[in-house]
């Protein structure tokens, strides 16, 4: 009697490791302007697998049946620059939600708009985004001025020791970035269009500060900036 149990335990079917792993991930692409992006190309791609889905009519897009583990999200549409997310964790059964997803319009070679090296997420439930970014060459102290779309400074901070500088508590919007170090000319970005979104710290791409000779920095005597290469 006690063998039957057993061997009836034993052909008992244990339930699918796949079946209980499963998670899923989803999310909104949008423009400037709020506005839905439809049907772009989102790649989600683990250490292992790379999966691809399109938004639909309405800009949003689901990513299904996942395992658990780190993911990297790529936003691609027609006519708008690439954003990346990087770092997106997803427990085992998690129903993960990504906050919006603003696609800035590309623009011709030599405009340089929206040069977002890639995407963090912030802990859920913050309404305020982060931008970050450096200077090259990495020089601590260098102010770097934030400017909103009055075209008035919002805040400032400098640089760290190893270049890096970073603003927090933004409001959703677009702002433009100012910067001035001892030895090197005035640098202004306002004009590149520096994004920030709810939920979500933008990590852009250094900017490259220019030397003064002689410790003459003023910006009547830089030298012309060489042509700015296409992506």
């Amino acid at each position: 009697m006690r063998l039957a149990l057993a061997l009836a335990i034993l052909l008992i079917p244990l339930s699918s490791p796949a079946q209980e792993g499963t998670a899923s991930i989803t999310g909104a692409i949008v423009d400037m302007t709020g506005a839905f992006i439809p049907h772009a190309t989102v790649d989600l791609v683990s250490a292992t697998k790379k999966y691809q889905v399109h938004a639909d009519d309405t800009g949003v897009y689901q990513f299904s049946n996942l395992p658990p583990g780190a993911y990297t999200l790529a936003f691609y549409a027609l006519a708008f620059r690439q954003v990346t997310v990087k770092s997106i964790m997803l427990s085992e059964r998690e129903q993960k939600r990504i906050p919006e997803i603003t696609l800035m319009v590309g623009y011709p070679c030599g405009v340089q708009f929206d040069v977002r090296d890639f995407v963090r997420l912030l802990p859920v439930g913050i309404p305020f985004g982060v931008l970050s970014g450096s200077v090259v060459p990495p020089v601590e102290g260098v102010e770097a001025t934030l400017v909103c779309r009055t075209f008035n400074a919002c805040a400032s901070t400098k640089t760290d020791s190893t270049g890096h500088f970073s603003f927090d508590m933004l409001s959703p919007g677009l702002y433009g970035l100012n910067f001035r170090g001892k030895g090197f000319y005035p640098e202004s970005a306002t004009g590149y269009g520096y994004y920030v979104n709810a939920g979500l710290e933008s990590i852009y791409r250094p900017v490259q500060l220019a030397r003064c000779p002689n410790g003459n920095c003023n910006p009547k005597l830089r030298p012309a900036k060489p042509p700015a290469l296409c992506e």
